[in-house]
């Protein structure tokens, strides 16, 4: 990754440094060290991978040079991209160790890879919609064509995660998007569907994608409220209209107690588009 690295980092824009940086996390295998927890380590840096292409569809980062955000200073559109270069830098560091235990390994060591034949289904299911979320944000297809290599001690990979979740922690501090991130994160969990694929999700998510894990926990338990009292009018769970378009997700609503005095109105979840519960 190092001559790609090298002119990656000159005068490239910021898209092409996100688009770089997402390539990144398809070339990266696990080595027979993991054990069959491989898939569940997998799984994770497929959620940062899809937390970063979900900020960046957010800003819309192919077209706004400003990243959703007109008040955007260039220093902050700088910050940002040095954000993304840092993270270049991360794949090419634990690349370069990667490379370097190979070189030490003892003789009749197995260095090979885990490869989508030994997933089981589910986790073949879930990579597939996570790979595929991910691809249809890349606007421009892939920057970089290299070759794969193989991580082979859970410390590294946890200091590749841990430091890829604080650089995107910081581009989003830069430009939140909150909105539409939500909005996309919703669309996510219901692509993935599966209640068996939203449980690992929450799982593998902790710490990596928050917004991901409580979407996939609200998506698979639904919401749940105790001891409403109603007073006049009043809303708890989904209530969308307006120019609402899209899915909505939620597999039920679960209510403790419910009191409404007379004359009072409320809803209590769902209800998409038309006309708004206040107005009625």
């Amino acid at each position: 990754m190092t001559e790609p690295f090298g002119i990656i980092s000159g005068a490239i824009g910021i898209a092409s440094a996100f688009a770089a940086c997402v390539d990144c996390f398809e070339y990266v295998q696990f080595g027979r060290h993991f054990g069959r927890d491989f898939q569940t380590d997998q799984l994770a840096l497929n959620c940062a991978r899809l937390r970063l292409t979900r900020w960046g569809e957010s800003v819309n980062i192919y077209d706004d040079p400003k990243l959703g955000r007109q008040d955007a200073t260039a220093t902050e559109v700088q910050l940002a991209k040095d954000a993304l270069l840092q993270i270049l830098v991360l794949f090419a560091d634990t690349e370069t160790i990667s490379k370097k235990y190979k070189l030490t390994a003892k003789v009749g060591e197995d260095l090979s890879a885990y490869s989508t034949g030994d997933m089981d289904p589910t986790f073949v299911l879930l990579e597939n919609k996570i790979k595929g979320l991910a691809i249809k944000r890349q606007k421009k297809g892939r920057f970089l064509k290299l070759a794969s290599w193989a991580l082979y001690h859970r410390s590294a990979l946890k200091e590749l995660l841990e430091q890829i979740v604080s650089l995107v922690d910081e581009i989003e501090k830069l430009f939140p998007a909150l909105q539409a991130r939500t909005t996309l994160v919703q669309q996510e969990a219901t692509e993935i569907g599966d209640k068996q694929c939203l449980e690992l999700i929450k799982g593998a998510a902790q710490g990596v994608d928050s917004l991901l894990q409580k979407t996939a926990k609200e998506a698979s338990t639904g919401h749940q409220y105790s001891n409403i009292i109603i007073r006049g009018q009043g809303l708890a769970g989904d209530a969308y209209s307006g120019d609402w378009k899209g899915d909505a997700i939620g597999a039920f609503h679960r209510y403790n107690y419910v009191e409404v005095d007379e004359g009072g109105k409320c809803l209590l979840g769902n209800k998409y588009g038309g006309k708004d519960f206040w107005d009625e």
